[in-house]
């Protein structure tokens, strides 16, 4: 029954507070239900008093819930509704009759006291909440007082109040005082709580009403009413109960009595009087002393009327105080309770006192103030009382901030205070506290010597003991001469000493002296004053008593965590060495004490503290260091047992410090804390420390926790690594000694008896470390962690080996363990979802590179799902194994969406899983099988057992899809999960037999779809998103689009509004965001599907905004809604069609998409070329882009190809749409881009056109010609632009059109005999379709190649007919008037597919016979002209004016003397020129350099002149060009034929500077003359040290100054900011002096316009005299190296780098993704030049000279083990850099390719420097370098190792690849070659382009330039050459290799 009570109690609260808390906003609470249920509600007469009606225990409750609700009434018509209801209950609460129950004890601790306590506190929280009630309240407040008083007075008026209860004299006005004075209580304590209810003088009106209450006449009559009711033995029930009340108080400790009301009084007081100190709410949060002891300058809280507040509250507690001093009548001190209320009484009087007297100390004396607080300190056994005390203590540091003048007496006296013996708890804390703080206020040295004070009396009584007295108490008094400790003034420095009776009372004494100083140095928070604290009491140690220092070792603890590193670091030590000393000596008193130490402080620390990892580290370094035993026989096992039991020791604060971490630290924290760790553990199990040891039982909890905080025993990148630690580590060498061994061997064989035969071949370190494992990962598993244990196989020593058995064996030990734990320990929570994230561990683990872990994932994954089905019923497993399988479906398909990339890591944010994968697409592909056939298994069988429940996780997961956007994506695990939720589980008694009708599936997809779809209604039924605010604005019709109740379809009018906004923001371009373009799409597709109207403005929105965003997103949307609306409402189809239609021929006249502008594919050789290492990130920006234009036309294309071929038979009104889209389609294909990733689009176009023209059933014989002749006039424009491999990676696309050209052939063979033949006006087609069918074999031809570069047998993918042969001379000719009918494009891009003379010659001869046709065409004019001016094209020359310009380097040619400076040529060429960016063709400065010795005319000397005018870096580019080739040897003794013209043209280009353009080329030059001077200042020292050379480097560096805005030669792009001065380094010549230096350079991302800009800025400022930083957003800073040589000749190597420079155009131009990096080279004297340094490398041979056995062997100890990430990595990146460099060594014959010359870089790539020797010559003129390239033995070992290696694979692909897109630009490449022919270079023989031109093969096919290109390969790795000439520059030049 009392439950039932308590119950409705609780009940009744929480309704109250849920009816006052109504999240109705708009209605105010409701609790009228609560007020019926009080009488106060109801009708009564005007003479009856509520008091009079008893109220029962039911009507109690209520309203002690109705006050429990008042502080969470908001509104105020509610409050005063309840203040209405409660305030006749308080105004009679002291008086209430209560209705006996025997259920009233339930309400503690009275009736009357709960009563009034509740009644006042609701009040005065409503007052509060409230402002306008406040009066009310108060006015309700002062009546209960008043009506108290009155009680009070009437009751007085009988004098008989001493006489006993039991008598009937005045018995009813005795109960009627008792009643008041428990109902005062309640009131009082309210009022406390609530004081910043009153005002000033409200306050001021309430103390005096309750002092006039509690008058002393009062109090005496309390005294006697409840010490008669105690005393009594009446039977009358209501004097038991008062009885029964007096007893329950007086075992709570509060006895009833007028002492208890002064207490509660005074209490008030308190409240009050800090209410004028500070406000409520800092009072709050704040202790009241807190803010008296912190604030510097105090004022009144309270202005108004404050002083009469004041006056009244210090008079009253003066008086309180009178009182107790006095001994008045009724301060009956008897009982202990009721000693300690006076205590308390005091304490509340003092305090009041003391607020007082901090506002205004003429109101309350601080003299008076202080007599008392000594008074009562001398009093031992008041300040017993830790109220009191504290209160004093307290008080007294806040009287001396107040009255300084003290301060100095109260340092003495308070340290007297401390040392006394009964002083104890939390009094020596507040006396520390206010002693600090007295202490703080007088001079510094204050504190440094209360310090030493409070030390030296731990030493004044030092060595003797004396026994405890007992202390003479009796009767509650105690006699201070025997307890009180006697202080003396000593000589000894301090300034206490110590007369105690005892050794207890010593004992504590110094106890109280330690902590006060521990405490003093906590307070302070200075690092000196916790340095000298922790000295002080640590130089007592071993002084005094072994009490002390057990006093000591505990508070130190507390100093440890505010000290400084040193202090911490020592103490540390300390606690080392007693705790060694405790252990040898057997102390466990001390041991207990240091242990408490240690975990205090591991307890104390915060994972954010600095000291947090100090003590972690000291923690572990010393448990490793622990019984360093030697490799002996006699090492003693007392030894090692010592040191086990040290270590054991070491464990509990060293398990606390770990579990402080946070879980998501514990694979973060450093390396070497790892390490530690590991060390530990091992240590642990060569001293015995095992599960089944006794120590390792007596720690087991302790080694639990650590082992879940630990990483696995191996680094998780041992995989990285190519040997195992094992062996070398020395902990685990530890004792290995015979005896030693065969005992750890036989407790392992213990563990593990399966492998007792691998275990006895082990050495000692395995052992060791097995079982160091054994113990971490089973104590792991037994606390719920399974998946470490795969981490251990990553090491390479496991490796088929004895120790991989041991360790799958103890994996078994692990899984079992922690199987019989999940399954048989109780658990108080849910532990499914830890036992699914273990199993999700393991499901990714199945996914490991290396193939011994997924081995032991698996097997350890089957044991938990076959013991544990249902943990894989979890979200957590179920969907993490879902994504595993799409995540390996990814990888796998890496390899055909980006050929030739690693990608190594995936990551599901879904599934919470990631994982690391292996380059090997082979082991992608086995694991990939493998998890799929496990997921089956696993999946299956736990639908067999609970079928409904994984079915719908698998709805759920289907369900919460992200759709990224690709078409057609696949996704294995949804496609895995929709298989599984359709098959028939096992269990299923019906379904399961059902029998088997030859080939049909039966299964339960059908409900899966039906409860998939349902779900689906549910989950996004109503759903919108939170739309922007622009977009709400708009939507104030929120779904308008469902149906009306009535099922009537509503007005569209307003869907059409918000559709219409919706248009405006996408054609406006603003963002729209997916989810929103979905939710009202769906809105207005739901409209349209069930409407019968023609809702022609809805179909238009549906249909324009998808086309108005047009991305893959919104077409995909729109798609989908199209076809949902078509197939619901095929009445809707002809108008989707139509305005589908009339959207995609809008794109094509508005150029949108594939038809824009910017899907351009420029030439590599008419942009500009860069000198930089490739970027496969531009790559993927330009593929992406391209995409983006092409896929939304690709997507909707599909979709009208399907919708064709679905409605073949349908309305002709369709067919008719189809038609005119078709033909819009086509003209517009004719002016598109040629773009790559453009060819799928165009000729899918072609295809559907073809299904048009076969199957369309309503078109006239005219119009059906009409679409043939432009199907195949649209399908001719591909191809006449040049022809085009792919763009970028993607096997797939590549596929995928190979797939659709044999589609177009097979398509165009099926139509070819329509109109083969003339038909009446319509003129035969056959020989136009004949062209095409060339064409697209051909094309079809060139795509396979590209697909498969190394395959000889894909015949499969060739149409069928088609045998891949070149067509002969004569079928080309007889087509070839077809094609320039057609287009004289077409016709000479014939030439560029077919290497035949005769085609190219009959091209020529239609070029002459109509040039007008041409001129469109650059390339027409290489046909027309050729290398040399022909006599036939004079006449023909005069349409050089309008002819389109070539590219730079071609324009360059015709200054040649082969054109004889024809005018019109010349004039071409000049236009050509300035057609082109400075940017373009600052690549070829030195080729415009070199036409100046053929410029008779001067148009290249105005050309260079004019350009250079608004462009200093391409003048200054020149000029040094000009000069570098102004003489013909190094030595400038020999001048070149062409110097005079240079001397003119330099001097018209500096005369033609501005004079801010002659100032900045003044600084330039001379800041870079300054620079190389050094090399010539460095030869004197040639024969010198290094050191010697290097000094004088750094010499000469320190002389040059910075100009503004200078930069390298060499790095054009940047200017120079800073220099490295200690940089400079002298490299090795044998008679030049070329040296390297490092400079700081601020670069610009614009390209070259862009640096002009900033350069032009910089010398404005220099100029103008101004120092203002130019600002250059688009900016960024970097360090380079640079070599400045001289009396070398660097031209080759420009030129040989600049051809690099235009191969990696060629390869961007494809997107290939292969490597070069053209450093840059700038000649800018005769043998003088400036080499930028390849960053971050170095050279072949000087890993040689490391001792590096081969290249292998250096990526293998830089990178890792074979199998590691970071290895294969680089490999990828050696591939591709490989392959680049192979095929341009090949074409520019790079020879004395020795080591010194090869480079690698940080990131594996392979780079070529030093090009002395290419083209057609050799070193020392004999060809030792016959290979093709160079590719040894060592390079095919880092590609894998055979050539059947997938890396080595990668390599041919790329290198062939690399060969076939450059064919395509041989003749731009010879450009550059022809025009420096001239110049000199030894490099260059008579026959050097036609040898350049061979090397190209251009006579054979595609499909034989591969082969050719690959027998290269075959014939470079076979070559005896490469390593003859590698021992050749070892034996001549000490070259390594």
């Amino acid at each position: 029954m009392e439950d039932s009570q308590r119950l409705r109690s609780k009940a009744l609260r929480k309704i109250a507070s849920l009816s006052a808390t109504s999240t109705k906003a708009s209605k105010p609470p409701d609790l009228s239900k609560l007020y019926y249920a009080c009488p106060s509600a109801e009708p009564r007469h005007p003479v009856q008093s509520l008091s009079q009606s008893p109220i029962t225990l039911s009507e109690l409750d209520v309203l002690l819930a109705l006050c429990k609700a008042a502080p969470l009434l908001d509104h105020v018509d509610s409050a005063d509704r309840l203040l209405r209801q409660l305030s006749p209950y308080l105004l009679e609460a002291h008086a209430q009759a209560i209705a006996p129950s025997p259920f009233l004890r339930l309400i503690e601790p009275s009736p009357w006291e709960a009563l009034s306590y509740n009644l006042t506190s609701a009040l005065l929280a409503i007052g509060i909440r409230h402002p306008d009630l406040h009066d009310p309240v108060f006015v309700c407040l002062t009546s209960y007082l008043r009506n108290c008083l009155s009680t009070v007075n009437k009751a007085s008026e009988n004098p008989r109040h001493s006489e006993g209860i039991d008598s009937d004299n005045g018995i009813e006005e005795k109960l009627e005082i008792a009643a008041v004075s428990v109902s005062l209580l309640g009131f009082l304590e309210a009022a406390s709580l609530y004081t910043n209810f009153y005002s000033a003088s409200e306050s001021y009106d309430l103390v005096e009403l309750l002092r006039q209450i509690l008058d002393e006449n009062l109090m005496v009559s309390v005294e006697g009413v409840f010490s008669s009711i105690r005393t009594s033995e009446s039977t009358w029930r209501i004097l038991m109960d008062w009885k029964a009340y007096t007893k329950r108080y007086a075992a709570s400790g509060r006895p009833l009595g007028a002492m208890l009301l002064q207490r509660g009084f005074m209490r008030l007081l308190v409240s009050c009087s800090s209410l004028q100190v500070s406000p409520a709410d800092k009072l709050q949060k704040t202790d009241i002393f807190d803010i008296l002891t912190a604030e510097e300058y105090l004022t009144p809280y309270e202005q108004k009327s404050s002083t009469a507040l004041l006056e009244l509250l210090s008079d009253v507690a003066a008086e309180s105080m009178r009182l107790l001093e006095d001994g008045s009548d009724y301060l009956q001190l008897g009982s202990a309770w009721q000693q300690r209320l006076a205590f308390a009484v005091k304490a509340h009087t003092l305090h009041t006192f003391l607020n007082c007297m901090v506002i205004d100390e003429e109101i309350a004396d601080a003299d008076i103030l202080l007599s008392w607080l000594e008074d009562t300190m001398a009093d031992p056994i008041q300040m017993a009382d830790d109220t009191l005390a504290c209160v004093v203590l307290k008080s007294m540091a806040v009287v001396a901030k107040f009255s300084p003048a003290i301060a100095s007496n109260l340092s003495r006296s308070l340290p007297r205070f401390v040392v006394q013996g009964g002083v104890k708890g939390e009094t020596v804390v507040v006396a520390a506290r206010s002693l600090t703080f007295v202490l703080q206020i007088l001079p510094q040295d204050a504190m440094i010597t209360g310090l030493y004070s409070l030390g030296n009396v731990l030493s004044a009584r030092a060595g003797t003991d004396r026994a405890f007295g007992s202390s003479d108490v009796s009767n509650g008094t105690a006699n201070p001469s025997k307890t009180t400790a006697q202080y003396t003034q000593h000589s000894n420095g301090s300034a206490i000493s110590l007369n105690l009776s005892g050794e207890e009372e010593t004992s504590a004494a110094y106890g109280n002296i330690v902590r006060t100083i521990v405490s003093i140095a906590n307070i302070c928070q200075d690092d000196k004053i916790t340095a000298l604290a922790q000295s002080m009491l640590l130089q007592k140690l071993g002084r005094v008593s072994l009490t002390v220092d057990l006093y000591i070792i505990t508070q130190t603890a507390r100093l440890a965590t505010v000290g400084g590193f040193v202090e911490f670091k020592s103490l540390l030590k300390l606690y080392a060495r007693l705790g060694h000393d405790a252990v040898i000596r057997g102390n466990r008193t001390l041991l207990d004490t240091v242990r408490n130490a240690r975990l205090f402080i591991a307890k104390a620390l915060k994972y954010e503290s600095p000291l947090y990892q100090i003590y972690l580290n000291h923690l572990l370094e010393t448990i490793v260091s622990k019984g360093d035993v030697h490799e002996s026989d006699n090492t003693h096992q007392a030894d090692v047992d010592l040191a086990a039991r040290e270590m054991v020791e070491l464990l509990p604060p060293l398990a606390t410090l770990a579990l402080v971490r946070p879980d998501e630290e514990t694979a973060s924290y450093h390396e070497n804390f790892a390490r530690l760790s590991h060390e530990a553990w091992f240590n642990l199990v060569v001293h015995g420390i095992t599960p089944t040891s006794s120590y390792g039982q007596q720690c087991a909890n302790e080694l639990r926790a650590l082992a879940m905080q630990s990483r696995p025993l191996i680094a998780e990148d041992r995989a990285d690594q190519f040997e195992s630690e094992i062996e070398l580590n020395t902990v685990l060498r530890r004792g290995m000694n015979a005896p030693h061994t065969a005992e750890q061997k036989k407790r392992l064989i213990l563990l593990l008896p399966k492998c007792e035969s691998d275990i006895r071949g082990l050495t000692y370190p395995k052992v060791i470390f097995l079982s160091a494992a054994y113990l971490v990962e089973t104590l792991r598993a037994g606390a719920g962690d399974c998946s470490h244990v795969l981490t251990y196989f990553l090491d390479p020593s496991l490796n088929g080996s004895a120790m991989e058995n041991c360790m799958g064996a103890i994996a078994d030990e692990v899984m079992r363990i922690y199987l019989r734990r999940s399954m048989t320990a109780p658990h108080q929570d849910n532990s499914a979802p830890s036992i699914a994230a273990q199993l999700a561990s393991m499901f990714t683990g199945c996914c490991h590179r290396i193939p011994r872990v997924q081995q032991v994932a698996a097997s350890c994954a089957d044991k938990i799902i076959t013991q544990m089905p249902s943990s894989l019923c979890q979200k957590s497993s179920l969907f993490a194994l879902l994504e595993l399988l799409s995540i390996m479906w990814t990888s796998c398909l890496e390899a055909e969406l980006d050929e030739y990339e690693l990608k190594a890591n995936y990551t599901s944010v879904r599934g919470r899983v990631s994982v690391e994968l292996s380059d090997d697409y082979d082991l992608r592909r086995s694991t990939l099988n493998n998890l799929y056939r496990r997921a089956k298994k696993w999946v299956t069988a736990v639908i067999d057992i609970a079928p409904l429940d994984v079915k719908g996780l698998l709805q759920t997961y289907l369900s919460e899809y992200d759709d990224e956007g690709a078409y057609g994506h696949v996704s294995l695990g949804r496609s895995f999960a929709l298989d599984m939720g359709s098959i028939i589980p096992s269990s299923d008694q019906k379904l399961a037999v059902i029998d088997r009708h030859g080939e049909c599936n039966i299964n339960t997809a059908s409900d899966l779809i039906a409860q998939y779809t349902t779900r689906q209604e549910y989950r996004y039924s109503d759903a919108l998103p939170d739309y922007d605010q622009e977009c709400a604005a708009s939507l104030y019709l929120k779904g308008k689009a469902d149906p009306s109740p009535d099922g009537a379809i509503p007005e569209a009018g307003d869907d059409e509004a918000v559709l219409a906004h919706l248009e405006r923001r996408a054609l406006d371009g603003r963002f729209v965001s997916i989810g929103e373009l979905r939710d009202i799409l769906r809105r207005a597709a739901a409209l349209l599907c069930r409407t019968n109207k023609d809702q022609c403005a809805i179909v238009q929105h549906l249909v324009g905004i998808p086309f108005a965003m047009f991305t893959k997103q919104s077409i995909k949307l729109g798609i989908s809604l199209w076809l949902g609306v078509i197939n619901e409402n095929p009445f809707m189809e002809p108008r989707l069609l139509a305005t589908i239609a009339e959207n995609w021929e809008r794109t094509v006249t508005n150029h949108v998409g594939v038809f824009s502008s910017k899907l351009q594919h420029l030439d590599p050789f008419d942009i500009k070329e860069e000198f930089a290492p490739s970027e496969k990130a531009t790559l993927i920006k330009k593929q992406q882009a391209a995409h983006n234009l092409v896929a939304p036309h690709l997507r909707i294309l599909q979709f009208l190809s399907s919708h064709f071929n679905a409605g073949r038979l349908g309305s002709p009104n369709s067919q008719r749409v189809f038609h005119k889209l078709i033909l819009s389609t086509l003209e517009g294909l004719k002016d598109s881009a040629g773009h790559p990733l453009a060819r799928e689009f165009h000729f899918q176009v072609i295809l559907l056109g073809l299904n048009i023209l076969r199957h369309g059933t309503n078109i006239d014989q005219a119009a059906q010609w009409r679409l043939k002749d432009t199907i195949l006039s649209a399908a001719l424009s591909w191809f006449s632009h040049a022809p085009k491999w792919s763009f970028g990676g993607n096997r797939l696309q590549i596929k995928a059109e190979v797939r659709l050209m044999a589609d177009v052939e097979s398509a165009l063979r099926v139509v070819s005999p329509l109109f083969a033949k003339s038909i009446e006006t319509l003129q035969s087609l056959a020989t136009k379709q004949d062209l095409l069918l060339m064409l697209v074999e051909d094309e079809h031809m060139r795509l396979v190649v590209w697909l498969y570069p190394l395959d000889h047998e894909k015949r499969h993918l060739f149409s069928s007919g088609h045998s891949g042969k070149v067509p002969s001379d004569a079928m080309l000719s007889s087509i070839l008037r077809t094609a320039w009918t057609e287009n004289a494009s077409l016709a000479i891009q014939l030439t560029a597919r077919f290497a035949s003379s005769k085609l190219a010659s009959e091209v020529r001869s239609m070029i002459l016979r109509s040039p007008l046709s041409a001129v469109s065409e650059p390339d027409a004019l290489h046909i027309l002209i050729g290398p040399s001016l022909p006599p036939d094209v004079s006449t023909h020359l005069k349409y050089l004016l309008y002819w389109a310009s070539v590219n730079p380097i071609t324009a360059v040619t015709y200054f040649l003397p082969e054109y004889r400076n024809d005018p019109f040529i010349i004039q071409y060429a000049m236009r050509a020129l300035e057609s082109h960016s400075v940017d373009v063709t600052f690549f070829y400065v030195p080729q415009i350099v070199q036409t100046l010795r053929y410029d008779v005319l001067g148009y290249v000397q105005r050309y260079i002149i004019e350009t250079a005018k608004f462009s200093q870096l391409f003048a200054h580019q020149i000029i040094w060009n000009m000069t570098a080739n102004a003489y013909k040897d190094e030595d400038s003794s020999i001048e070149d034929s062409l110097k005079p013209t240079l001397d003119v043209v330099k001097n018209r280009m500096t005369a033609s500077f501005s004079g801010t353009d002659q100032s900045f080329y003044e600084r330039e030059f001379s800041f870079f003359n300054e620079i190389t001077d050094i090399s010539g200042k460095l030869r004197p020292f040639i024969k010198k040290s290094k050191p010697e050379k290097k000094q004088k480097i750094e010499e000469e560096l320190r002389k040059i100054k910075v100009e503004v805005g200078v930069y390298l030669p060499s790095n054009p792009d940047g200017t120079i900011i800073g220099i490295d001065r200690k940089s400079g380094k002298p490299l090795q010549s044998h008679a030049k002096a070329p040296y390297m230096a490092t400079f700081r350079i601020k670069k610009n991302r614009g390209g070259m316009e862009g640096t002009d800009d900033m350069l032009e800025k910089t010398n404005r400022n220099e100029e103008m005299g101004r120092n203002e930083e130019v600002t250059q957003e688009d900016t960024y800073e970097v360090w380079q190296s640079a070599i400045f040589k001289v009396g070398d000749d660097c031209r080759q190597d420009v030129l040989a780098l600049q051809m690099i420079a235009a191969f990696r155009g060629i390869f961007n131009n494809v997107g290939l993704d292969v490597y070069v990096y053209p450093y840059r080279v700038t000649a800018t004297a005769p043998g003088c030049g400036v080499i930028d340094v390849l960053p971050n490398s170095i050279s072949r041979d000087m890993l040689g000279r490391e001792a590096v056995n081969g290249l292998y062997d250096y990526f293998v100890s830089k990178y890792g083990a074979e199998n590691s990430i970071r290895f294969q990595e680089a490999r990828n990146n050696f591939v591709k850099s490989m392959a680049a460099y192979s095929m341009i060594s090949y074409v520019l014959q790079f020879k004395d390719r020795h080591n010194g010359n090869i480079m690698v870089d940080d990131a594996g790539h392979i780079l070529h420097i030093d090009f002395g020797f290419c083209f057609d010559i050799a070193p020392g003129g004999v060809r030792f370098e016959r290979a093709p390239f160079k590719l040894t033995s060592e390079m095919v070992a880092v590609m894998g190792g055979s050539t059947s290696s997938q890396s080595y694979k990668w390599f041919e692909e790329l290198c062939i690849k690399a060969f076939l897109a450059s064919r395509q630009h041989t003749e731009k490449l010879c450009h550059i070659v022809v025009l420096m022919l001239g110049s000199g270079l030894p490099c260059f023989k008579p026959e050097t382009i036609t040898h350049l031109r061979q090397r190209f093969v251009l006579e054979k096919s595609e499909r034989e330039a591969a082969d050719f290109m690959r027998d290269l390969i075959k014939k470079s790795y076979s070559s005896y050459s490469t390593k003859g000439y590698d021992q050749f520059q070892l034996l001549t030049n000490g070259i390594p290799y």
